[in-house]
């Protein structure tokens, strides 16, 4: 696959201009300085609210458009509902309340007008009739729905899970009729002419699978080297938030490229702005095009914190929305490219309207081309048109804000979120170098309340001793008030653990759960009800080149989802939980190096249950 380099047009745009064509005589478009990849904004958060119960992290692509162009179907997440809204009168039509927690996410519509929405807590797929604003069938599927597309061919709904199941389901209705374990972490499904592709969240990875499910081609995103003023340096495609379908067959993955250079974290804004390696922040925004063939032509999106979802016009434009770009500074939430002709450009987005301050999280186009862009507090449908002024639609009154997720989704001010590195309320698959280390991203999924100290050397006494690091020092962000730290604190706290998949047998699982508290010895560290002591340990890995005998030991891990944040160790040794068995063993981690292969598989059952 080899390396993209940054070239074409845009590679040398300097600030505030706007890179390939773009028509800003005509309103809405109102162009302000484009956004500098080497800025630093920080965002002004209006005053503490903290919701009654704590909005699930952002996700994004929520919205669809109907094939005959005359229905809006917009799933809300916060509010548990998908709403119904009529293009031709701009009216919201119906409000299909679903239950508690179900947290509906990425739609699909089949042959007959049904459309199918994946409940990403209620582990189910819910079909609606769009004309009658009601619920058709609700039908289990799996514990952790992400994409679903529809299948012409098989008339099947295909929905890919982050357990890592795929599923078939008659769109008519009645159990699925297809089902297979791919491998965790799916993401997006894309059916063409039969064939299906799923993507994976972290790795961004793209997997092509015959009629059984098996993979039969894994295609990755290349590093991307970076060398447009900000220096050289690698950055590796992470976290794909978004993938759709181009009529030629091509897929655009909306991703992110985190740097692969060493990163001194002592540094002020070591994580972003200025301060960041090679001049930028840490993680930057793309979008990628992937062909049959597995080539790839990639371009960074400067400025486009959290790339949640992206829509193609009629006419071949893209809008991505920027989830975490600060709309209380007038950065852009959306950001409508014309993307330049390059293969390998890098792009200097132009900023376009706030939408009235509101935080967009989807975003699609109709048949004659109008942009519809769904935003989460307040519950609002924007309508962008070819020309005119943009207008809203309100979809629900109920308010979501909630501070503390506000300021984790939201660049801190060097263009990196929370949420970059701890994507819905995850991890990010990255194994960083950090002071000339190697350092894993924690996840964040049930494993915070009551595991401090925090950070692998234990070095953050508490949330509020790493927040003023992390958030403040290396992210460029203001202190945080008293209020805000409580908020924050309170939603990262707030997060569920993940669920367990289907496929692990209940059996084995218990025989590993005895080995585990027995002959095993994991239960004299992994105890307690998020299977730690918080105690910081030597367990033999070796020290740090050039850090001294001292980091040597590090903070024993929560186990609460180990089974969906490979690789592991503070180094990411173990690719597999076969690996933490196998090459990464140590004779101080447990007593397993007697155990059969029996019993590891069983511990593994036991670990992925968790």
């Amino acid at each position: 696959m080899g390396s993209a380099t940054a070239s074409g047009p845009a590679a040398n745009a300097p600030d505030g201009v706007s890179a390939g064509p773009f028509d800003a005589s005509s309103p809405p478009w109102q162009l302000s300085p484009a956004i500098s990849p080497t800025s630093v904004q920080r965002p002004e958060f209006p005053p503490t609210v903290v919701a009654s119960s704590r909005p699930p992290p952002i996700s994004g692509g929520t919205l669809l458009v109907t094939r005959d162009n005359g229905t809006v179907v917009a799933s809300d997440p916060d509010r548990d509902a998908v709403y119904i809204v009529d293009v031709a009168t701009r009216t919201l039509t119906a409000t299909v309340s679903l239950q508690s927690g179900d947290e509906p996410g990425r739609l699909a519509e089949d042959v007959a007008g049904r459309v199918h929405v994946a409940l990403r807590g209620g582990g189910a797929l819910v079909t609606l009739d769009v004309k009658q604003g009601s619920i058709v069938a609700r039908r289990s599927v799996c514990p952790a729905p992400r994409g679903v597309a529809w299948d012409l061919y098989t008339d099947l709904v295909w929905v890919a899970c982050a357990t890592g199941e795929l599923v078939g389901l008659p769109a008519a209705g009645g159990a699925a009729t297809r089902s297979f374990v791919v491998e965790r972490d799916l993401r997006d499904v894309i059916v063409r002419d039969g064939a299906v592709s799923v993507t994976k969240f972290r790795s961004g990875e793209t997997l092509r699978l015959d009629s059984n499910g098996n993979i039969t081609r894994r295609d990755a995103l290349p590093v991307f080297t970076q060398a447009a003023g900000l220096g050289v340096r690698d950055l590796s495609a992470h976290v794909a938030w978004r993938a759709i379908a181009k009529p030629t067959g091509e897929m655009v993955i909306v991703h992110q490229e985190e740097s692969d250079v060493d990163i001194m974290t002592k540094a002020p804004g070591a994580y972003g702005g200025s301060g960041g390696a090679g001049g930028g922040p840490i993680v930057e925004s793309a979008m990628s095009t992937l062909s049959d063939d597995g080539s790839v032509s990639t371009q960074v999106l400067f400025g486009a914190v959290l790339p949640v979802d992206v829509a193609l016009s009629p006419d071949g434009n893209l809008a991505v929305v920027s989830a975490g770009a600060s709309y209380t500074v007038g950065l852009s939430p959306v950001t409508l490219n014309r993307f330049t002709t390059g293969p390998e450009a890098s792009f200097v987005p132009p900023s376009l309207p706030s939408f009235d301050g509101s935080q967009p999280t989807a975003v699609a186009y109709d048949a004659a081309g109008n942009l519809f862009v769904q935003s989460r507090e307040p519950a609002e449908l924007w309508v962008v048109p070819l020309a005119g002024a943009p207008t809203s639609i309100a979809l629900s009154s109920t308010s979501r804000a909630d501070t503390g997720h506000a300021i984790f989704h939201t660049q801190a001010g060097g263009q990196i979120a929370c949420a970059s590195c701890h994507p819905e309320g995850r991890d990010d698959g990255k194994v960083w170098f950090l002071d000339n280390t190697k350092r894993r991203t924690p996840s964040l999924l049930g494993t915070i309340s009551g595991t401090a100290p925090y950070h692998w050397p234990g070095d953050e006494a508490d949330l509020t001793a790493l927040a003023n690091d992390v958030y403040t020092k290396r992210m460029n962000g203001v202190p945080l008030s008293g209020d805000q730290m409580t908020a924050l604190a309170g939603w990262v706290q707030s997060l569920p653990a993940p669920p367990m998949p289907n496929w692990v047998k209940s059996d084995a699982a218990q025989r590993g759960r005895a080995l585990f508290e027995g002959p095993a010895g994991c239960a004299s560290c992994h105890s307690g009800t998020k299977f730690t002591n918080n105690a910081t340990m030597d367990i033999g890995t070796g020290a740090d080149p050039g850090t001294g005998a001292d980091r040597a030991a590090f903070q024993v891990p929560p186990l609460v989802g180990v089974g969906w944040r490979t690789p592991l160790f503070h180094n990411g040794c173990a690719a597999t939980m076969a690996d933490r068995f196998g090459k990464c063993a140590t004779p101080q981690h447990g007593s397993t190096s007697n155990l059969a292969a029996q019993n590891i598989a069983d511990l593994t059952a036991y670990l992925e249950s968790l």
